[in-house]
């Protein structure tokens, strides 16, 4: 069993603290917390978000991103294969042989520079939104927090756990890259 104490030390989860009203009011409610949401977005451009496991909560904050002018690309990171070689690179792509077929390897372009090759010249930039980023490594996680620095319209949100309130913190806080001030 884990204790009170390991668990606080592995967790990358903001620490508890006392409730508040907005613990106490309906789920439904957008929180007041939008403006720093799009603040951050714009300040860290990868962030880690933690949402309820009721769900529900991504989708009003993905469309205040999306009333801001960006475009998005979901990918699960359950089939996302290598984060740095899907998304930047032309990767190869092997369907399953059925039998007598021969074996295929067809090669698809990079997903972020295709995407960002085909966004409407007024678009503020790309969002790439992994869900289910728990599954990552450090290094993956990594890559994925210095990719806005390589590509610079785009933002990264991953969602690496759940909360009882959607909260999120930068990407390389999570990844290692940068000291996490709640230590």
């Amino acid at each position: 069993m884990w204790s009170a104490a390991a668990v606080r030390a592995v967790s990358p989860l903001p620490a508890p603290s006392l409730p508040t009203l907005w613990d106490f009011v309906g789920g439904d409610l957008v929180k007041p917390d939008i403006g720093q949401w799009l603040d951050d977005v714009e300040k860290h451009k990868a962030l880690a978000v933690y949402p309820p496991h009721e769900g529900g909560y991504e989708g009003r904050y993905l469309n205040h991103l999306r009333y801001q002018g960006y475009y998005f690309l979901d990918l699960s990171a359950r089939g996302l294969g290598d984060p740095e070689t899907t998304l930047t690179k032309i990767h190869p792509v092997c369907p399953p042989s059925l039998g007598r077929q021969p074996v295929a390897r067809w090669y698809f372009p990079p997903e972020v520079d295709y995407r960002l090759s085909l966004l409407h010249p007024d678009a503020k930039g790309l969002v790439v939104w992994i869900m289910e980023a728990k599954v990552l490594s450090k290094a993956e996680l990594q890559f994925l927090a210095m990719l806005p620095d390589l590509r610079p319209k785009v933002r990264v949100i991953a969602e690496c756990g759940n909360w009882r309130k959607f909260v999120w913190k930068p990407l390389k806080q999570i990844a290692g890259l940068e000291p996490n001030p709640d230590a």
